[in-house]
């Protein structure tokens, strides 16, 4: 079973992850200075090697996605604007860099130049389709070719080609927008190295080599590869490329990903794989859960849902989407969390500039609205035989359905039928707590198929147990209790406008909104003496 994403504008989010988006677009997308961004590929002066290069494609993504979700013009007129400003800064031989001549393909300069591509990749498929700038991305990246020995990405860049490699599924997308072979020809060959100069990445994963201990771990670079790995595999009906990138998901599920739907740890900024699952209940495995890494994992599952159609993979990118993205938010929406709180008592801080002489950009912050701009591209999705509902905070779909109700803080959810005719509406039903459909029991897990004559006016009815349920450490020692999709905390200062208050419990996403350090809060507990007899985490 596979899913199709509706158009652009055809599903608007009116829930928490909607307002969320709304203020991130106003306080955030809106008052970023775009010539900022294309100012380092205008003078060519990152001598320092850093990732200044990396900002523009990031940002232009996530406003390419925000202005998916909600059609704003202003949004349109910014896109177009900074994307002609990009292009004006392209030289004679195609290239376009931040770096000087003589660090070309040093450094991060392929990473910014992929997230370049990544940018107006996005452009293309979601906002415009314009030949023009299809020309002039395809002398980018035919300098880009040049400048890595006909695309050994492997050999360049940092984390043992790691970063570099991570241009795999933007070559993937655009051979397909372009039509040129030659960048499918690029994509294959740098699957065929594995994406790294340690070791084939894809055959470690179908070996089900810990995520850990492939390559260095890291992770948000690493994910980016068997994103594109999957790209590829779906184009070509590559049942190896297919498996690495399921394994890795499987993988991650079982080691990795936090109760709160985030990933990364180990240094600093949470930035590695580190058997996060097993140790997301210590304070001393560096931080935890870089919002880039979670972004990069809900973009990995967004492919592998429209691929695949299994429930599980959306109930991982709900509990993500309602706990490490709300959480990670600032309520005005101007900023993000770089790295996310312990969850054993942490705060939340904002996002600081990482460049002193390039003010108001953090990586997380640039990825975050990409993350939140998500959710909509997978709430509601087409099917060979009529729709898929993946979300169910309150919605409309473009005459074929709403969703009224007000989940997830309340378990009581109405879909109203706006579309006549015969079709199949698949309902998906988490996995991890129960619900009723008009009444019914249905089993966990899956997608409720209802294919009827549909009238406009039809109404489906469903009640989600938002009774509050304990998930445990894998050594049953510790335990975090949940609400539906919603993580819950106990905090030393009760949240403002809490979306849910349990048994002395508020939710995640609204706890520690106040940003400050004595605005902390607890997920994790310890277990009762009996506790790992209760059960573990799954």
């Amino acid at each position: 079973m596979s899913f199709t994403e509706l158009p652009p504008g055809a599903v608007r989010l009116r829930g928490p992850l909607g307002r969320a988006l709304g203020r991130v677009i106003g306080n955030r997308l809106k008052k970023i200075d775009y010539r900022q961004l294309v100012d380092p590929f205008r003078f060519r002066n990152e001598t320092d090697l850093r990732w200044r290069c990396e900002f523009w494609g990031k940002v232009v993504r996530s406003t390419v996605y925000a202005w998916r979700a909600t059609r704003d013009a202003e949004l349109a007129e910014l896109l177009e604007d900074t994307v002609a400003d990009l292009l004006s800064t392209q030289s004679a031989d195609g290239v376009i860099s931040s770096y000087p001549e003589a660090l070309r393909a040093k450094g991060w300069d392929v990473w910014g130049r992929k997230y370049l591509l990544a940018g107006l990749n996005a452009y293309l498929r979601e906002y415009k389709k314009d030949p023009q700038i299809i020309g002039a991305a395809e002398r980018m990246l035919d300098a880009l070719l040049r400048d890595t020995r006909g695309g050994e990405f492997q050999d360049y860049g940092e984390h043992f080609g790691l970063a570099g490699s991570s241009i795999l599924r933007h070559l993937v997308d655009f051979a397909e927008i372009s039509g040129r072979e030659r960048y499918l020809d690029a994509a294959k060959k740098l699957a065929a190295r594995g994406c790294c100069h340690l070791h084939d990445i894809f055959h470690a994963a179908r070996q089900m080599v810990p995520p850990m201990a492939i390559s260095n771990g890291k992770a948000y670079e690493m994910t980016s590869c068997f994103q594109g790995a999957y790209a590829l595999g779906r184009l070509l009906s590559d049942a190896g490329l297919l498996d690495a990138a399921g394994c890795y998901r499987r993988l991650l599920c079982e080691r990795e990903i936090a109760v709160t739907g985030a990933g990364g740890m180990k240094d600093r900024h949470g930035e590695f794989w580190y058997d996060g699952r097993m140790n997301q209940h210590r304070s001393d495995m560096g931080s935890m859960g870089e919002t880039c890494v979670t972004v990069t994992w809900l973009s990995f599952c967004r492919d592998m849902l429209a691929g695949e159609g299994k429930s599980v993979i959306a109930d991982a990118m709900e509990r993500a989407f309602y706990n490490a993205m709300l959480g990670a938010v600032s309520p005005d929406g101007s900023t993000f969390t770089h790295a996310n709180p312990f969850l054993n008592g942490g705060w939340k801080k904002p996002a600081k500039d990482q460049m002193a002489d390039f003010p108001g950009h953090d990586c997380c912050l640039a990825q975050g609205p990409f993350g939140l701009a998500l959710a909509p591209c997978v709430a509601v999705m087409r099917t060979s035989r009529g729709y898929a509902v993946n979300l169910y905070e309150d919605l409309s779909s473009d005459g074929i359905l709403e969703i009224t109700g007000g989940y997830p803080s309340s378990g009581r959810v109405k879909i109203t039928v706006r579309k006549a005719g015969e079709y199949e509406l698949l309902l998906r039903i988490p996995g991890d707590f129960g619900c009723r459909v008009d009444g019914r029991p249905v089993p966990r897990g899956d997608y409720l198929s209802l294919l009827r004559r549909w009238r406009a006016g039809d109404t489906v009815e469903m009640a989600f147990d938002l009774a509050e349920r304990r998930e445990y450490s894998r050594d049953g020692g510790f335990f975090a209790a949940l609400a539906g999709p919603l993580v819950l905390c106990r905090c030393a200062r009760p949240p403002k406008n809490p979306l849910f208050r349990g048994n002395e419990r508020f939710d995640y996403a609204s706890a520690g909104s106040r940003f400050e350090e004595n605005d902390s809060f607890t997920v994790w507990e310890k277990s009762p003496e009996n506790g790992s007899s209760k059960g573990k985490m799954r």
